[in-house]
């Protein structure tokens, strides 16, 4: 690709993150098409003619889960709906995954190839509408009543808004990694200053928020930050061998533990108390099919209600002192495990876990060592790791093609960071 294509696709990704806020401000499941928009700009700037041993693990890890919807009980038609009417939708999982996992190998391939020193301005775009979204999430914490009241004309204020700021607020975790870059790269003697007082602002806000997974993010980027400073060789490998074996153990981590934590008299918070009884029932869904799984998407099937576990019935009266008999119907899993660790456990067994823990370990292996990367892409690459960890941890289905498609435009934002402050190659006489 030339260094002007190069450079004209830094222009794309400046208009994609243009596109960032509004999509983030609605709940964030619009970053799917943004994506979608990014891969088919990239197919004309960088067609992509060979490919690495990441794109092949990440292509064997989407079509081992897209097969496994052949023994899933949760299968239906491929699209449904109609272009016609504005209702088409791509239904089934493993294609939603499989164009989400191309579109982001197309996006990131052409962020690759923009010349180095090229897409400063861009660049400035897109920390300027990443700041936009950090000072909306800060007044949404802050004016919690005022944004419930915009949020009224266009969706309902006491169960959609509230969702849509917390997604919000999710996809403005993945963003903070290339705000961290930034002022690393340009504040100068300040920097550290800048990137402690974003992270405490975003913390306080988060917390405002009540969005728990947003808070374990800012822990997590932060563990990650610590790690490729100190291991300036092998950070980004301890990072992904970390996050791998919390994978492999984390039937036994959350299953077992949580079980146990569940019959202690320890208070839990009402949205951890539940995801623990959704851990410990996708624990023993495990031993049914460890090998292959239960299919994509399988755990939407799981209708165990709290009525069928007399013990957890009893847990769920006494922690929330209502017992009218809704309990006894009320579903323990409420679609997904809210853990993708486990949920790949439980739905693509032990061949998907191994293909995962494998595309984790090539990427920590084949990126540089953090020591020899300028150190805003160092911190922002860490930063972007350790956040999409903590979504993984606690939030999304795995199948969620909006939260990858989100990783993988913030990915590509991390590469323009990189790229516009490397200093600009000459060419040779």
């Amino acid at each position: 690709m030339s260094q002007a294509r190069g450079s004209g696709y830094a222009v794309v990704l400046a208009a994609a993150f243009v596109l960032w806020v509004p999509v983030a401000l609605f709940g964030a499941q619009g970053y799917s098409g943004l994506i979608g928009l990014t891969g088919i700009a990239a197919a004309f700037f960088a067609p992509l003619r060979k490919t690495n041993l990441i794109v092949i693990a990440v292509a064997a890890l989407v079509l081992w889960s897209a097969l496994s919807s052949l023994w899933s009980p949760e299968t239906g038609s491929a699209v449904a709906g109609a272009l016609s009417d504005g209702d088409f939708n791509v239904d089934a999982a493993g294609v939603r995954i499989l164009l989400t996992a191309l579109a982001g190998t197309l996006t990131l391939a052409a962020a690759l190839r923009i010349p180095p020193g090229r897409g400063r301005k861009s660049l400035f775009i897109v920390g300027a509408m990443l700041g936009v979204h950090g000072l909306l999430t800060l007044a949404m914490a802050l004016l919690p009543d005022t944004t419930l009241s915009i949020y009224a004309p266009f969706s309902d204020p006491h169960i959609e808004a509230p969702q849509n700021i917390l997604r919000s607020a999710n996809a403005f975790l993945i963003g903070i990694p290339i705000l961290l870059g930034l002022a690393c790269a340009f504040a100068g003697r300040s920097s550290v200053a800048v990137c402690l007082t974003l992270l405490a602002i975003s913390f306080v806000a988060f917390l405002q928020l009540g969005s728990d997974v947003a808070l374990l993010g800012i822990v997590t980027i932060s563990i990650s930050i610590g790690l490729v400073l100190i291991f300036v060789q092998l950070g980004f490998r301890i990072l992904m061998c970390v996050i791998a074996t919390v994978i492999l153990v984390s039937p036994v981590l959350l299953g077992v533990g949580g079980a146990a934590l569940s019959r202690t008299d320890v208070p839990l918070p009402s949205s951890v108390q539940s995801r623990v009884w959704a851990w410990q029932l996708t624990a023993e869904k495990i031993p049914d099919r460890p090998l292959t799984g239960h299919g994509i998407e399988a755990s939407k099937e799981w209708r165990d209600t709290f009525g069928d576990r007399p013990e957890l019935l009893r847990q769920m009266i006494h922690s929330t002192g209502v017992d009218d008999g809704r309990w006894e119907v009320y579903r323990i899993l409420p679609g997904h495990p809210h853990n993708m660790g486990l949920q790949l456990w439980g739905e693509t067994g032990l061949i998907g876990v191994s293909l995962a823990i494998a595309v984790l370990l090539i990427i920590g292996w084949r990126l540089p060592p953090p020591g020899d990367m300028p150190i805003p892409t160092r911190i922002a690459a860490a930063s972007l790791i350790g956040a999409s960890f903590a979504l993984f941890s606690l939030s999304y289905s795995v199948w969620n093609e909006a939260f990858w498609a989100t990783i993988g435009v913030a990915a590509a934002g991390v590469i323009l960071l990189d790229r516009a402050t490397r200093p600009e190659e000459t060419p040779e006489p």
